[in-house]
């Protein structure tokens, strides 16, 4: 039997949050290349309706796991709060020459300083950077936990960085007005309603409800051969074509988002080619960020995951997909081991991945979204490129092998001709 979740109130889902993000160990891979961001929740209530005090005066004591989730289940299980609405907090980067993050849905946060004393410093500090907002003051954010290392992949070569993700709660009413920096076009709060609403909607791909962003597999591997586009590359590109990226579509109002200049809508014109990632409406949330919105919602699932609907696999799914004429044979293993290797029940918080490493026991670090997609492309594009070219070298011989009898029927056939014309002459 099915769960409506969307009738589930919202602070059961961010309860159920914070108790996991402190009794599930997040993986953390070692990387030179480190970023972090900030994923900010708040409670919305009527105007008219009074918001509850947080009293952090236990968790303020003893600074312990334990100690917060005392502190936050018992300002959650306040009635006054039984009616919130959750928000998340999205941003929009500025556009900008040669940036490939230009235009893009993400959160606020960035690269690693080498005079940051952790991956939660950073995340603070660029978070005060872009939007003026002091995740550190106590009466307005507290921090919740971190999610899984996210590793950032390029397609079939090694990973080129890692991001950190960190969990923040608004616990006042209003916090401080945002002052949004020249690195960011815009700021959203999105309801946590229309990501409920994508887990109790599942998209098949290329469905009439699946949306994606196409990235070109050419421009990708060979990114100094994109401005001269040799013949080569222009064959490879039209045989290949690109990885449709899935992308959740969120709603967002005026009323909600703070908006730094007027031509907010931004293009990124590189590897992604020229898209568009915002409308007046709707935010287009895909890749890294979505990876990262999924584990939060992984966590956050106060039933089980069948319960939501019987195809719910995550938010973030299907996998990125091939074209889907050429490679459907691709397309149907990656969407088959999709189902088997990303199920639910093989990811945080139901499977915890325990390995014996060289200091012992290391518990949690399990494999992310992209990492285990490209490890079944890795196998799946191959054997695909090996099995077309024997059917297509078959049929070539087959072919060859019709011509060549074809030709010797019809030099038998003009003999005899010739030889029935030479008897009527005599």
């Amino acid at each position: 039997m099915e769960t409506n979740i969307r009738d589930i109130p919202h602070v059961e889902f961010i309860a159920q949050l914070v108790r996991h993000l402190v009794s599930v160990p997040p993986s953390q891979v070692q990387s030179a290349k480190r970023g972090s961001v900030a994923l900010i929740i708040r409670l919305v209530l009527p105007k008219d309706k009074p918001f509850p005090t947080i009293d952090l005066t236990g968790f303020a004591q003893l600074k312990t796991p334990a100690s917060l989730v005392q502190v936050v289940s018992a300002f959650l299980s306040n009635p006054l709060l039984t009616p919130a609405k959750a928000q998340i907090l999205f941003i929009q980067r500025a556009k900008y020459p040669d940036d490939p993050w230009s235009g893009h849905i993400g959160f606020p946060g960035g690269k690693r300083d080498p005079t940051d004393a952790s991956d939660q410093v950073t995340a603070e500090r660029e978070t005060q950077e872009e939007l003026g907002v002091d995740l550190t003051n106590p009466s307005d954010f507290l921090y919740l936990g971190r999610l899984d290392d996210t590793c950032l992949y390029s397609l079939f070569t090694p990973m080129r960085m890692v991001a950190s993700p960190h969990v923040y709660l608004q616990v006042c009413r209003d916090a401080p007005d945002m002052v949004i920096s020249d690195e960011v076009a815009s700021a959203h709060w999105v309801d946590f309603d229309h990501i409920l609403q994508a887990m109790a909607q599942p998209v098949q791909p290329f469905s009439k409800t699946y949306r994606s962003i196409p990235v070109n597999i050419a421009s990708r591997l060979f990114p100094a051969y994109r401005p001269s586009r040799p013949m080569w590359y222009r064959l490879f590109e039209r045989i290949v074509g690109s990885l449709h990226y899935t992308v959740l579509l969120l709603k967002h109002t005026p009323q909600n988002s703070i908006v730094r200049t007027t031509n907010h809508v931004a293009t990124a014109e590189s590897w992604c080619g020229s898209m568009s990632f915002a409308s007046d409406t709707e935010l287009y949330l895909w890749g890294l960020s979505l990876s990262m919105l999924s584990s939060l919602v992984d966590l956050s699932l106060p039933v089980k995951p069948h319960l939501v609907s019987p195809a719910y696999v995550s938010i973030a799914s299907p996998w990125p997909q091939m074209e889907p004429y050429l490679w459907a044979d691709v397309n149907y293993v990656l969407n088959k081991a999709h189902g088997i290797l990303w199920s639910p029940y093989r990811r945080k918080p139901w499977y915890v991945k325990v390995q014996q490493g060289p200091q012992g026991r290391i518990v949690g670090n399990n494999d992310d979204f992209f990492k285990t997609y490209f490890n079944v492309l890795r196998v799946a594009f191959p054997l695909s490129c090996v099995c077309k070219a024997a059917i297509l070298g078959y049929l070539s011989k087959l072919a060859i092998s019709g011509t060549i009898k074809l030709v010797k029927l019809l030099l038998v056939q003009f003999s005899d001709h010739s030889c029935i014309s030479r008897l009527c002459l005599i």
